[in-house]
């Protein structure tokens, strides 16, 4: 186990709230091992910030203070992605080549991102390293909450792609429905659709990862899980371009501020209306 894998921050006692946020996408940081002298090309070095989630720190990493469990990976998903199939990567001949997936070896143009080929059994150790702690921890502490109240929900939060999120503000993903009481997702859009913010539900390619397909069981174990994807353009003052050439020169982009405290006061509510949304939907 590496040390401070994974973060885990905990509400006082007395404000537990049946709540879990999981930030999968939270990490910057290269694996410890990892050196500049490790990528084909020194701007490579970048893709560790560039594929997280941009400033989701910003957004979910303090919500223990609003009564939910965080928990949150401090390492880049180009190295693990926990919030995909364990299973999800491409391989040649004994080397992994993943474009995405739950890693990344090369870039969507088939360009090596590392010096050296990353062998399936590199794979797998950094797997039970990494992502199976993930997993085991997210269940302790939903076991946890289900002790304690009768049931739980996970909010998986992210920060989308400008270019991929395009127009859409924001989204909730439940597998439509699958993973979430509708009632419970309908609380989240009210709050932020009350704040200004456009929300659409279970758009195409923002239906809900691994993390959500994994723990919503609403009708078998009385845990609910959504995904909560908030347009990165809306956090930032630079354009798209401006952004890419910010990451790709090791810089971070200016927040723009206005917005992430909208963004915040919503999450905010959001953590004080669920609760009682939840003991509505388990007890009516």
């Amino acid at each position: 186990m590496i040390p401070g894998f994974p973060i885990i921050k905990r509400p006082p006692a007395e404000a537990q709230a049946p709540i879990l946020v999981s930030i999968p996408h939270y990490g910057t940081q290269p694996l410890p091992h990892i050196t500049a002298a490790d990528y084909t090309e020194p701007w490579f070095e970048t893709f560790a910030y560039g594929f997280a989630d941009t400033f989701a720190g910003d957004l979910y990493a303090d919500l223990h203070e609003q009564g939910a469990t965080v928990l949150a990976t401090p390492f880049s998903r180009i190295f693990v992605d926990v919030n995909r199939r364990r299973n999800d990567f491409e391989h040649l001949d004994g080397m992994v080549r993943s474009r995405r997936g739950v890693v990344r070896t090369h870039t969507m143009r088939d360009v090596p991102i590392f010096a050296r080929p990353l062998g399936l059994a590199d794979l797998e150790a950094r797997l039970q390293t990494l992502y199976d702690p993930y997993y085991a921890t997210l269940e302790r502490l939903l076991a946890e909450l289900h002790r304690a109240f009768g049931y739980a929900l996970v909010l998986d939060g992210h920060t989308g792609s400008p270019r991929r999120m395009s127009d859409h503000q924001v989204i909730i993903g439940t597998r439509h429905d699958a993973t979430c009481a509708p009632e419970l997702a309908a609380t989240v859009a009210a709050v932020f659709t009350r704040h200004g913010f456009e929300v659409h539900q279970n758009v195409s390619g923002y239906i809900g990862g691994n993390i959500v397909a994994t723990c919503g069981q609403p009708h078998t174990r009385g845990i609910h899980a959504l995904q909560l994807e908030v347009n990165a353009s809306l956090l930032m003052t630079t354009s798209r371009e401006e952004f890419i050439a910010h990451v790709s020169r090791g810089e971070i982009p200016e927040k723009a501020e206005e917005n992430i405290a909208r963004v915040r006061e919503c999450l905010r509510e959001v953590l004080a209306a669920l609760p009682s949304a939840l003991a509505t939907v388990h007890d009516p």
